[in-house]
């Protein structure tokens, strides 16, 4: 015999006794022994049976012969001094034991139980029963996109993983092998990463790996947030059995504590506390709280099986409290997932179906992408359109991704639905752009407080979970515990919001949240915005009138932003508005413009502004003392527009 195959032989004998010591825990302390000079490798007595173990990994019929004959002459001779006790001989291969092998037990029958490792190990846990329950229940916030319910119709798609420092990459392939060696990993991301979707092609891989015989562990994946206020870890594995409908529960919590389990935990940033009182600067102590389960589970894990948790990036204010919270250490390896790649959107699309052109603003979020493929929104272009499908209207499509995104976070809170998660998020984007730069930073009291303005009541233990996780928001500054948007497209779609709800009711719309505005809208917001105002039926009155209430009670960005979208819609403006020492980082002058001559600029910096070739000079507004770094649409000085610009620097 070989080293390797002697290693290869104690290493099975191991495991089948650790499965014994959890089938008969009276008998933990027992093991291999000899009786009468000859190696046993497991007796184990309880106080109802003496139990004798055999195992092997060959399939040869002579080494079953000798190890049945050995278990026949120690049963038979315990048998007579057991007295009252019942005693069972098991004879357990690595793999599913020969027709020799059953035939030459059988004649042992009442004795000898011959049965594979696998058969054995179902005697502490029926894995194929819990597997196929875990199948039919859902994997985090894995969706199919087109219908809400559901596994997702498009196969899963690789995408990378790097550590903290961006540097190391990982694949979910490497994962695997990484867990199946008894790794850990914490998997972090934003909204619509694809950590839920990452965390269950880790479960079907280590499945498949079980099924397959290639590993006698398995995984068990739990959703974080269906164990709300739950502390205990035996408390949280039997619940999750409960709710999968795998009986009895209880041998869950065994095969774990066996340590026959790669653990996926998906969600942290899902859980709540039993006791949070809405104060924002306690909510670093709530947290901490809420991740007792999380961290009593890291840390009674056994040793040998894979551990992998999931969760938004930016739950904690710094790594500094995520990994105190959690309970991890420097045996963790920590990656944060990669937004899909140009070539994965492709890719993606492709298996969805969609054979047109990818347009260019389309977002890499793999989520958003999935939403924007399910609905159909890009086929149905491509059909119309053709070869210009690569144009497709950004407004329509960020309006319909801000409604799906909401809706998504929506099922946390079963008080609130996806159009006042969408205002909240509206608000905050409105509350942001009392920075300059329009991305934040907002504390915990802008954060309730827009809770509090769109609800009409201060957010409760959930809505506080919302908060702390609403989708583009990310840590500003952890010591302060404040929040700013992380993507420009994301926040300059939300920023719509506020303003079509101010051109709807100007006399309604609380003064602060209008008053203090230091930058304006972008050009995809005012997309949105004028798409939306379309559709409301907003005429030319109606503006007027919103920009009337503005002029006297809002700050100049928001007289800006209602002039720009009476521009954007081709709208005249009958009065005479002067804007006044504001930033502009484009301005579009179209041919569809309306009169808007009595619109004057003034003392105002321009990043850019485009002219139409055959724009109405007389509907043009007018630009003194402007700053301007890019004008586009005429070739110098001479050829500008008469009377627009007066006394003006155009520097190119």
């Amino acid at each position: 015999m070989t080293d390797d195959v002697r290693k290869e032989n104690e290493q099975f004998e191991d495991e089948v006794r650790r499965i014994a010591r959890q089938l008969w825990p009276e008998a933990q302390f027992s093991g291999s022994t000899k009786v009468d000079d000859r190696e046993r490798d497991g007796i184990f007595e309880t106080e109802d049976c003496i139990h004798i173990l055999e195992a092997t990994t060959s399939r040869l019929m002579a080494k079953a012969e000798g190890d049945i004959k050995k278990l026949v002459t120690l049963g038979t001779a315990t048998r007579k001094r057991a007295g009252t006790k019942a005693v069972r001989c098991w004879f357990v291969t690595r793999d599913e034991p020969t027709a020799d092998q059953r035939r030459h037990s059988d004649k042992h029958h009442g004795l000898i139980n011959a049965l594979s490792f696998s058969q054995f190990q179902g005697r502490l846990i029926n894995v194929r029963a819990y597997l196929t329950s875990r199948d039919n229940h859902s994997f985090g916030s894995v969706r199919d996109p087109a219908t809400g319910k559901g596994p997702p119709s498009v196969d899963f798609i690789e995408i990378q993983l790097s550590d903290l420092t961006g540097h190391s990459v990982r694949s979910p392939k490497e994962l695997v092998a990484d867990l199946g060696d008894g790794g850990k990993v914490l998997i972090l991301g934003d909204y619509g990463a694809g950590k839920s979707m990452t965390m269950r092609y880790l479960y079907r891989e280590l499945r498949a790996a079980h099924f397959s015989g290639r590993a006698s562990r398995f995984p068990v994946y739990l959703n974080l947030r269906e164990h709300y206020g739950q502390l205990e870890p035996s408390e949280v594995i039997e619940r999750h059995a409960r709710s999968i409908g795998f009986e009895p529960p209880s041998h869950l919590v065994r095969a774990w504590r066996a340590g026959y389990v790669h653990l996926l935990l998906d969600g942290f940033d899902e859980l709540t506390g039993i006791s949070i009182q809405g104060l924002w600067r306690r909510l670093q102590d709530n947290r901490y709280r809420a991740m007792e389960a999380v961290r009593r589970l890291v840390r009674e894990h056994p040793p040998g099986g894979g551990l992998a948790l999931s969760g938004r990036a930016h739950f904690f204010d710094s790594e500094r409290e995520r990994r105190n919270a959690l309970g991890i250490d420097s045996s963790f390896r920590e990656l944060s997932l990669t937004e899909f790649s140009d070539d994965q959107i492709r890719e993606y699309l492709k298996k969805s179906g969609f054979k047109g052109v990818v347009p260019q603003w389309l977002p890499s979020r793999p989520l958003l992408v999935a939403y924007l493929a399910a609905r159909g929104l890009l086929t149905e272009v491509a059909k119309t359109a053709g070869d210009r499908a690569g144009s497709l209207d950004p407004a329509e499509g960020w309006d319909f991704l801000l409604d799906k995104i909401a809706a998504r976070e929506a099922e946390i809170e079963a008080g609130i639905d996806g159009a006042t998660v969408r205002r909240i998020l509206e608000r905050l984007a409105t509350k942001a752009r009392a920075f300059e730069g329009g991305m934040g930073p907002l504390d915990g009291e802008s954060l309730t407080a827009a809770f509090s303005e769109i609800c009409g009541y201060s957010p409760e233990e959930r809505g506080l979970v919302l908060l702390q996780r609403l989708p583009g928001l990310g840590i500003d500054r952890g010591d302060e515990e404040t929040r700013s948007f992380i993507d420009e497209d994301f926040v300059d779609a939300c920023r719509a919001g506020d303003l079509v709800e101010f051109i709807a009711n100007p006399y309604e719309t609380e003064t602060p949240v209008v008053s203090s505005l230091e930058c304006g809208i972008g050009a995809l917001g005012l997309a949105v915005a004028s798409s939306r105002s379309e559709r409301r039926g907003f005429v030319a009155g109606k503006l007027s009138a919103a920009l009337g209430r503005a002029r006297t009670t809002a700050s100049g960005h928001l007289v800006a932003d209602l002039v720009r979208l009476s521009f954007e819609m081709g709208l005249p403006i009958a009065d005479t508005v002067f804007l006044k020492d504001l930033l502009f980082a484009e301005l579009e002058l179209t041919t569809g413009l309306g009169d808007v001559s009595g619109v004057e600029f003034q003392d105002c910096l321009f990043g850019r502004i485009g002219i139409d070739a055959d724009a109405a000079v007389d509907l043009l507004p007018r630009f003194l003392n402007c700053y301007v770094g890019l004008l586009e649409g005429r070739v110098s000085a001479k050829d500008l527009p008469t009377g627009r610009f007066l006394d003006c620097e155009i520097e190119e």
